[in-house]
């Protein structure tokens, strides 16, 4: 079976299981930690929840945990694949809802992707969307960040200008969709970032959060080495300083506590780049790692320093792994959960915000849930 058969007969199997996002998560409330997700942060989660269509987790979802915070809370991430059953389902719920403007940028970012072969030539046929989901937060929601994910091998310096035609094509259909054009300066900034990257390394995803303020999220991975990410730094126009970043990043290299990292920038719309920069840690090369012993070793160096709460640490080391046959609302599921990466926040030249972002799959019974794994 090939990987659109697959991925086409999860979505049908999981379009079944609920009529929301909300629904899917309520089923499944009692694998979800209190310490990480509970009180007001859990009841505001449902609430976006239920609002999006269960065509938004049929490929797996995630949760943004901040471990730095005592509050338990999390913001939510979903995906689709333009040209799926899903997105099919996705748009049709999107032209039912035309007074609800937090499905148009999304709604936008698909259609392109399917027309423009420029987005199809970079591999960019997964979106994903991250709502944030702030308990404290009166009123209307804010609308998602909007990202596309290109193909590792595409938007790398291998070759250089396919690559860079290929990073502007994927800025402009993200500022298109967000509701404004791509600028001279940032596309200048873009550029500049492009040729800093060194051989290895690619563009990881190219994003916005249209309801916080114009400009761009643009992450660069597959850095081995911390020599090689901190000379990558000095090579940019971050303000920040490369060596305060790298006591910490060699001494989890020494303690073999990732495969690989990624720098996250932004790129604010007066151009240059952010002051904030993210270092995500990556445990394996692979994409979904339900096992926990591979993120000990960073996670104990990052209570160590001090960079998180100590029973939320726990609670992630504790609950979030492993595989499980659950009762779903049709049939039995395959619950599977993992940590897809940590990222640590450096402002002001020290670590000050830790973000764990953790997946949840929901399969269909074994063999298919096996190749659907796979993919």
């Amino acid at each position: 079976m090939n990987i659109e058969e697959s991925r086409a007969g999860l979505e049908k199997h999981m379009l079944a299981q609920a009529d929301s996002v909300g629904e899917l998560l309520e089923q499944f409330r009692s694998r979800i930690s209190p310490e990480l997700i509970g009180g007001t942060g859990w009841d505001r989660l449902l609430e976006r929840a239920r609002a999006l269509p269960i065509s938004l987790a049929t490929s797996g979802f995630g949760f943004e945990l901040p471990l730095h915070e005592p509050e338990r809370r999390a913001d939510l991430g979903v995906a689709l694949f333009e040209g799926s059953l899903s997105a099919a389902h996705f748009e049709k719920w999107c032209r039912t809802q035309p007074d609800d403007p937090s499905t148009a940028a999304a709604f936008r970012l698909l259609r392109t992707m399917g027309r423009e072969s420029a987005i199809r030539r970079i591999g960019g046929t997964k979106l994903m969307l991250e709502y944030d989901i702030d308990p404290g937060c009166a009123g209307p929601l804010p609308d998602p960040g909007i990202f596309l994910y290109p193909a590792p091998d595409v938007l790398s310096n291998k070759e250089a200008v396919r690559g860079l035609e290929g990073l502007r094509a994927a800025a402009a259909a993200v500022a298109a969709a967000a509701g404004w054009t791509l600028e001279a300066s940032e596309r200048l900034q873009i550029e500049r970032l492009f040729s800093a990257m060194p051989a290895g390394t690619h563009i990881g995803s190219v994003g916005a959060f249209p309801a916080r303020s114009d400009g761009f999220r643009i992450a660069v991975t597959g850095f081995r080495k911390t020599r090689d990410f901190t000379a990558f730094l000095e090579r940019t126009d971050w303000s920040g300083r490369p060596d305060a970043v790298a006591p910490f990043v060699s001494e989890m290299e020494e303690r073999g506590a990732f495969a690989h990292l990624a720098a996250h920038f932004d790129i604010p719309a007066q151009g240059g780049l952010g002051p904030a920069l993210g270092v995500s840690f990556y445990a394996r090369d692979t994409q979904w790692v339900k096992e926990v012993d591979p993120w000990m070793a960073l996670i104990d160096g990052i209570g160590e320093h001090g960079i998180a709460v100590p029973h939320k640490l726990s609670a992630l080391a504790t609950s979030w792994s492993g595989a499980e046959a659950v009762f779903g609302r049709r049939s039995m599921l395959l619950l599977v959960r993992g940590i897809h990466h940590i990222k640590l926040v450096v402002s002001d030249d020290r670590f000050t915000q830790a973000k764990a972002y953790v997946f949840v799959l929901m399969l269909p019974p074994f063999p298919a849930a096996a190749t659907a794994a796979g993919r």
